[in-house]
């Protein structure tokens, strides 16, 4: 009886707590990081069943870290194998359910480790448990469909033909469609109809490389209806920026958009600018950096240009009213705000792994700093101080939905002065705005239901 009593907890344990920390982490990271998520057929993703989602990859590991925060159940994914050389990389890798694949550029000598990760992944879906794949194999930002891998067909089919095809494994293609790569940017995340990896099994049992060609064929077309994307990657800049002043006339900013068929009607918009002869978007996209620049000399914003900014009084009362809320946020978030910016400014290389970073060292970051906040509210002992400092993640949110007001309340005042004082500035930006906005076309209104409002 005099002996010692150890606290022992399981590694596993340990691993989901770790996992569940860091999703609630980044879920509140990325809502506040992102203007607007929505993330449309997510019902259609079984809960009981095995399944492979494939996605499209654009932003480093923040595609998946996005995921796996929305997702209702535990997300397994590949991740690039050099990340996982040190052994605590490794130990914490494995706790977000990370799954080292090998490829050339890492070594040809590892390659037939592979085999290992093949058997991970089919580990995984036995249990009846979630995959991701990218299978494009490299992430990158322009707005562009690459050819599918055939690595999903083969470890869909070997899983289930192990099983003797009785799993009922689907593949679900998930498209994440990221307005732009920054701050309080948008991101739209199609899911498109699931692929029963069984009705391959003929073909499979026949010939294994024809079974998984033709999975792999199909994978790809109901994986490009998940995403927006041109034909042309070097028109990636302009799209981007055309999408900005397309969501601008068709949503206001607190649409929830639910029920609206956005894909169908971004689709559409890069349909148009896939279509363009070079000669016609070299015009159309010198129109659209002069419209940029001058809007930016005039220091305006689209928004009160294309006449959708309304209640300006309204919206300065308001502002007015919590103005001691953004200077408590600004006194208490400060420094973590600028933390994760820091951090991509400084060792970030790669323009796709930017956001990636700056979310996830700001969003731990500022959970750091919050923990000081904390102890020095214990220390301190002062009741009013300790509410503050609870409530800091409230009044960061709120100090952000305060200045981003402010900035467009001074935007559209200007707007309002120049309509006055030099209406002709005025004038040439809505004809030039009015150019650029070809959605607003009777021909282009007719081709997508419910567009624009």
């Amino acid at each position: 009886m005099g002996g010692r009593c150890r606290l022992y907890i399981p590694l596993p344990y340990l691993e989901n707590m770790l996992y569940g920390f860091a999703k609630v982490v980044m879920w509140t990271t990325l809502h506040f990081y992102f203007r607007r998520i929505v993330f449309a057929g997510r019902k259609t993703i079984p809960r009981d069943k095995p399944v492979i989602l494939i996605a499209n990859h654009s932003a480093s590991f923040l595609d998946a870290m996005l995921l796996a925060v929305l997702m209702g159940r535990p997300l397994h994914f590949y991740a690039r194998s050099d990340i996982f050389r040190k052994e605590w990389a490794n130990r914490i890798l494995r706790a977000f359910h990370m799954i080292p694949i090998y490829n050339v550029e890492h070594g040809k000598e590892d390659l037939k480790r592979n085999e290992e990760t093949f058997a991970e992944g089919e580990k995984v879906l036995n249990n009846r448990g979630l995959l991701l794949i990218f299978p494009e194999g490299t992430s990158r930002v322009e707005r562009i469909m690459l050819p599918l891998k055939k690595g999903t067909a083969r470890v869909a089919l070997q899983t289930e033909g192990a099983a003797d095809f009785t799993l009922g494994l689907c593949v679900i293609p998930v498209g994440i469609n990221y307005s732009a790569h920054r701050f309080r940017a948008d991101i739209h995340i199609q899911t498109g109809d699931p692929t029963l990896v069984q009705d391959y099994e003929k073909d499979y049992r026949e010939n294994p490389a024809r079974g998984i060609t033709r999975l792999t064929r199909d994978l790809e077309a109901r994986f490009a209806e998940t995403m927006f994307f041109v034909a042309q990657p070097g028109r990636t800049p302009y799209i981007d920026r055309l999408l900005e002043l397309y969501r601008a006339d068709v949503f206001h900013a607190l649409d929830p958009l639910r029920g609206v068929p956005i894909m169908a009607m971004e689709k559409e918009v890069c349909a148009v600018v896939s279509g363009m002869d070079e000669a016609d978007y070299e015009s159309r996209w010198a129109l659209l950096k002069t419209y940029d620049e001058k809007l930016s000399a005039a220091k305006l914003m689209d928004r009160s240009v294309n006449g959708r900014y309304q209640l300006i009084i309204a919206h300065l009362l308001l502002l007015l009213v919590g103005s001691p809320v953004f200077l408590l946020s600004l006194l208490l978030n400060a420094w973590p705000l600028y933390f994760g910016k820091y951090m991509a400014d400084k060792k970030v290389t790669r323009v796709d792994f930017y956001t990636s970073v700056a979310t996830a060292a700001g969003g731990f970051g500022y959970f750091l700093w919050w923990l000081i906040l904390i102890l020095a509210a214990i220390l301190s002992g002062n009741g009013w101080f300790w509410l503050a400092v609870l409530t800091a993640p409230i009044t960061l949110f709120l100090g952000m939905f305060w200045w981003e007001g402010w900035v467009s309340f001074l935007a559209h005042a200007r707007y309002l002065l120049l309509r006055w004082q030099r209406k002709k500035v005025i004038t040439e930006l809505e004809a030039m705005r009015k150019k650029i906005a070809f959605w607003q076309s009777p021909e282009f209104r007719s081709v997508v239901p419910g567009n624009p409002r």
